[in-house]
């Protein structure tokens, strides 16, 4: 269906012939000399249309499993609503059928390929670096840095909204969303000049507004659920872990979509080194420091194995919280025992009880 939207008050009066009254100037409704003008328009008034917490990903190439590729106007991530959007800007006049249900049907299957997802979380990642703004937001959702790629994991879990920036609404967009039985936010925006040639635009919508995160002590994930996730790599990790934690008196502790690997250190602190993902095992080396008990020669150790994993080797050092891969055909079985015996090694060192 398509969300219902409400619209901003205007501090201006619009006349049934598609004028607006601004002070003492008349503007008329104009056309958009372009869709490339209309783009401009949504980016720079996205703080309008979504909030003021968003990473806004432009004209960002996204490809289907089978290779096909579209780029939409933008990606953008609502750290806010903890949702996601594919935005695809459009002119009415490039037509329905002909151009407008294909683009987005394009977009929808690539949204489901795994690697682009995992893109826009690194993307994200890097911008969240740069912007002491976001930091402090993230923050004051209690989302700390240490759990930043988690936070982003889940949000690009779910299914994105389709918001669709346009200037006349097509009749058959809402046929089109139940075809598809998805979810389409359509934003009218419009064009209007006064005699003297000035520009205003008016964006009839609301900020998105999603429904409210779920509880966070509410809707973990079972173990049985977990695993149907899982590609077989990862269900052997997880029960190699699993049976490691039980002999040494470590927790797996579960979250919305995965599991967090916990130990209690000599100084009898609760230490995370890593959460593991239907997809994969993010490594926490931001924690692997003599303030949280981690000593240098053991941490040293440690990374020397990981770096003989191929989903580790070219990425582990660059990245502040990197990704061991469990797809098929990204670790071995070889891989998944080095890890596994690496970690005991690890976790001897720095834990309460060996």
């Amino acid at each position: 269906m398509i969300l219902d939207k409400k619209y901003i008050p205007l501090s201006c009066t619009k006349s049934e012939n598609m004028r607006i009254i601004m002070g003492s100037k008349i503007f008329e409704r104009s056309e958009f000399e372009s869709e490339a003008e209309l783009e401009e328009v949504v980016r720079s008034h996205s703080n309008v249309i979504f909030s003021d917490d968003i990473i806004y990903i432009p004209q960002k190439l996204i490809t289907t499993l089978q290779g096909f590729s579209t780029i939409p106007e933008a990606i953008v991530v609502d750290l806010n609503a903890e949702q996601w959007y594919i935005v695809e800007v459009e002119l009415a006049k490039h037509g329905m059928w002909s151009h407008i249900a294909p683009q987005i049907t394009k977009q929808i299957v690539a949204a489901e390929n795994p690697r682009i997802r995992k893109e826009i979380i690194q993307i994200a990642i890097n911008e969240i670096e740069k912007s002491n703004t976001l930091k402090q937001r993230l923050r004051e959702k209690g989302v700390h840095e240490i759990k930043v790629l988690g936070f982003l994991q889940e949000i690009l879990e779910k299914d994105p909204l389709v918001v669709i920036p346009i200037d006349a609404i097509p009749q058959d967009l809402e046929a089109f969303a139940k075809v598809l039985n998805r979810d389409l936010v359509p934003v009218l925006v419009e064009k209007y000049e006064s005699k003297d040639g000035e520009i205003a635009y008016r964006i009839a919508s609301s900020k998105l507004v999603v429904l409210p995160p779920e509880d966070m002590e509410k809707g973990k994930i079972s173990e049985e659920e977990f695993l149907k996730r899982c590609e077989r790599p990862g269900v052997i990790l997880y029960r190699r872990l699993k049976e490691l934690a039980k002999a040494v008196g470590d927790e797996l502790i579960p979250g919305k979509s995965s599991f967090s690997y916990y130990i209690v250190t000599k100084g009898g602190r609760k230490f995370c080194p890593f959460t593991i993902w239907p997809d994969g095992i993010a490594i926490y080396k931001l924690h692997f420091t003599e303030k949280h008990g981690v000593k240098e020669e053991a941490y040293s150790k440690f990374r020397k194995s990981l770096l003989k994993i191929e989903s580790l080797k070219n990425k582990y050092d660059l990245m502040k919280i990197p990704i061991m891969s469990t797809h098929v055909g990204e670790i071995t079985e070889y891989e998944i025992d080095l890890f596994i015996e690496a970690f005991k090694e690890f976790r001897n060192s720095i834990a309460k009880t060996s």
